[in-house]
């Protein structure tokens, strides 16, 4: 054995079944494959709790303000928010299902609608977002960071900065970023399944710390400030109703990535009911909570400051500015402290679940999961993000533009799963690299979930041209665009069942409904070229499936 051969077997995963062909080796590693069943560990009230937590972030703190300076009064933008992610909830419920009762990740979920090599182009403009998203999270968890360590080191705040003005790092910030850095990297080596009660952990001091923080900020201030009187201002050649709309649809894309994976989290589910209703409540509850209390965090600042400071680590820093003494800095402390903790936690089910899914999908033959949250973790730290955050708002519609590449997956993968396998995956085929799979389809790629998903772009990408600078677009594109999250799912959908009743997949369009849980233990078969599930025949163009999984035969409870 040379020693090139000796270096890759040594960084080769290991692997139970050693029959699998050289194809299927880029297809399956143990991370990839439905978790065993001891894993499933997540009950109802754990996903409940698992988006009331997410939802209870710093960044939700914000996310009424930025309509609010686009011309919306509070309590309009504070629906806006609120509706905006209920929305977002449905779509989580749609995509998470296969998660949910086959327990594989999205990366594998999608082969089933564009194939198995088709699928890598999801999946990679996931993986795009999740890197910028996480380098932006870092920069954010690295502020906490900074703040908890400025109420204990009085002189971080004068540590020589090495960057320039137009930048929001400062020396002393990119020390919180590399204290917050390393913290969240260590995570990755923590099985992501174990992760169950920091959940509840989470939703419990994040409530608890916003909460203090809005109580400080108004006592502090005598009041809530004057943005809860302030009217709405409707832009120049605007009407009302359409900024509402808008800004709700800007809302539900600022959010799309979440439903494109969350099958990454609905796979822990210890039975699939338990991520229907929990989630879609669970959500929009914990946003619009956080939401309403940063509304007069954020008026507040405008009146302790003398400006509206938007950012609601930089109101509880500027504490520190304007009284260094020991209560305040002890204040300070503990809700940096109580912030760092729900950040980093933030960054584990927002970022390294999904970053770590994807990456390991790339190449699973040498990356799991944990191998991918730390490539991801240290392709943020590459990026420099704070120079992506110059013009926070800017940069935010920027992110939110994305999801002219997101919304068309989520109607794709809903309408094959509820219309056209109507709940049926041949979970073997999902990790096989035989032509005759019925996931295969073309080489490996779905011509009718591609035809559709770009049919569905082509009208919305005017409009992020003209988010990307572009100076002259018809306002008909623009309004179209803002619309996206909505509108281009539904095409799509509609497209991808459109092509599918022209051209019935293989396997056909099934009749009835089944959904079949894999049990333990499950490895990928390898089949004959003329055999099927468990080694029957099988007719795939009529979508013969007498001969059900052996894994589990039980049929799954809604």
């Amino acid at each position: 054995m040379s020693a090139f051969s000796k270096i890759i077997k040594h960084i080769e995963l290991p692997r139970e079944d050693d029959t699998l062909t050289h194809e299927e080796l880029y297809l399956a590693n143990y991370d990839l494959l439905p978790v065993p069943v001891e894993n499933r560990t997540w009950g109802p009230w754990t996903y409940f709790l698992f988006w009331f937590a997410e939802g209870s972030s710093i960044t939700s703190l914000t996310t009424v303000g930025t309509a609010v300076k686009n011309g919306l009064s509070w309590w309009e933008a504070w629906l806006a928010v609120i509706f905006s992610h209920v929305l977002v909830a449905f779509y989580m419920v749609m995509t998470g299902r296969p998660g949910a009762v086959y327990h594989i990740p999205f990366p594998v979920i999608v082969r089933t609608s564009f194939g198995q090599w088709g699928s890598y182009i999801p999946f990679i403009c996931r993986q795009i977002m999740t890197i910028v998203w996480t380098g932006v999270q870092s920069v954010s968890t690295g502020n906490c960071f900074y703040v908890m360590l400025h109420a204990i080191f009085p002189g971080i705040a004068h540590v020589h900065n090495p960057f320039s003005k137009d930048v929001t790092m400062t020396g002393g910030r990119l020390i919180g970023f590399a204290c917050g850095w390393v913290v969240t990297l260590a995570c990755c080596w923590v099985p992501f399944h174990k992760f169950q009660k920091l959940v509840i952990a989470k939703s419990a001091v994040m409530l608890f710390f916003i909460f203090a923080f809005f109580i400080w900020v108004v006592v502090k201030a005598h009041g809530g400030g004057p943005m809860l009187k302030s009217p709405s201002a409707v832009p120049k050649g605007e009407t009302h109703g359409w900024l509402w709309v808008s800004q709700f649809m800007i809302q539900a894309a600022n959010q799309l990535t979440f439903a494109t994976n969350n099958a990454d989290i609905t796979r822990y589910a210890a039975r699939p009911k338990n991520a229907i209703w929990t989630q879609i409540g669970g959500y929009p509850i914990g946003t619009g909570l956080v939401a309403f209390f940063g509304v007069f965090i954020v008026s507040a600042s405008s009146v302790i400051y003398g400006k509206v400071l938007w950012d609601p680590i930089a109101i509880l820093d500027g504490f520190l500015t304007q009284n260094y003494d020991s209560k305040t800095r002890c204040g300070v402390f503990f809700l940096g402290l109580g912030f760092s903790f729900a950040q980093v936690t933030t960054m584990i089910f927002a970022n390294l679940i999904p970053a770590g899914n994807d990456t390991a999908a790339l190449v699973p033959r040498f990356i799991d999961v944990k191998r991918g949250a730390i490539i991801c973790m240290i392709l943020a730290f590459a990026i420099t993000p704070w120079n992506l955050t110059k013009t926070s708002f800017a940069f935010t519609n920027y992110l939110n533009s994305y999801a002219v590449f997101l919304s068309g997956f989520i109607g794709i993968i809903a309408c094959d799963y509820f219309l056209i396998r109507k709940g049926f995956y041949d979970i073997h085929d999902l990790f096989s690299g035989r032509p005759t799979g019925i996931y295969y389809y073309t080489g490996g790629w779905n011509w009718r979930a591609f035809t559709a998903y770009i049919l569905t772009m082509i009208p919305f990408l005017p409009g992020f041209a003209q988010v990307c600078g572009a100076k002259v677009v018809p306002e008909g594109a623009v309004k179209l665009f803002d619309l996206g999250s909505l509108v281009q799912t539904i095409l799509a959908a509609i497209f991808y069942w459109g092509f599918c009743m022209i051209s019935p997949p293989p396997g056909g369009i099934r009749e009835k409904w089944q959904e079949i849980e894999p049990g333990n233990g499950f490895v990928p078969r390898v089949y004959g070229d003329d055999l099927g599930i468990d080694g029957v025949n099988v007719d795939f163009e009529k979508g013969d499936f007498e001969k059900e999984m052996a894994v589990k035969t039980d049929e799954t409870k809604v």
